[in-house]
């Protein structure tokens, strides 16, 4: 197998970031010589987990154990930022070893940006590119409720496609009103006819 295929280069990255993860490591050991697949629409990656918890490319061939279906409808959920809940389901769609998965979802999880760039940048400048991705993170969560309040609002007050929620409870309230009137009418017309 060339050193120069998507499958190589994919599992050499993913081994420098994960050198510096100990306890993403020590998740994957246990399922050593397991094959994951990747299959992204135009470049399906394969790899073996190594007996360090590692990886290597695997072949084509390799019948995998788990295989990770990229969901579509999971990037807003990547644009908002964050972590996902730690469940695999959020990101892929999920097919065979549930155990291998799960593992794999928890190694994403507990995943430490400051430990994985400390090595390249040094404490601080990993320190530094950790508080930035988290300020990143704030500022597209806060950025998208933003948007959606103010398409709330228009949908509301602009085009009238939605009522306003003030309006729903006194439009609730006026129905229970006449609901009690009715009922107090039917009683007091009762009374008269068995007066009657």
């Amino acid at each position: 197998m060339s050193d120069a295929t998507p499958d190589f280069l994919f599992a050499a990255a993913l081994n420098t970031l994960l050198d510096q993860q100990p306890t993403a490591k020590t998740r994957l050991v246990r399922h050593v010589g397991k094959c994951v697949r990747l299959v992204l629409p135009l470049l399906p990656l394969s790899l073996r987990i190594e007996a360090d918890g590692g990886f290597v490319a695997a072949s084509k061939e390799a019948a995998a154990d788990v295989r990770l279906f990229p969901d579509l409808s999971a990037v807003p959920l990547w644009l908002s930022g964050g972590k996902y809940g730690g469940k695999l389901g959020d990101l892929f769609r999920v097919a065979g070893d549930g155990v291998l998965a799960a593992d794999l979802a928890h190694a994403l999880a507990d995943f430490d940006w400051v430990l994985a760039l400390r090595p390249y940048l040094g404490d601080i400048a990993a320190s530094r590119v950790d508080q930035f991705i988290q300020g990143l993170t704030g500022w597209r969560t806060q950025a998208l409720e933003s948007a959606g309040r103010n398409l709330a609002e228009y949908a509301v007050y602009e085009q009238a496609m939605l009522a306003e929620p003030f309006a729903v409870h006194e439009f609730i309230a006026e129905v229970d009103r006449l609901r009690e009137d009715a009922d107090r009418l039917e009683a007091c017309l009762g009374l008269l006819e068995r007066q009657r």
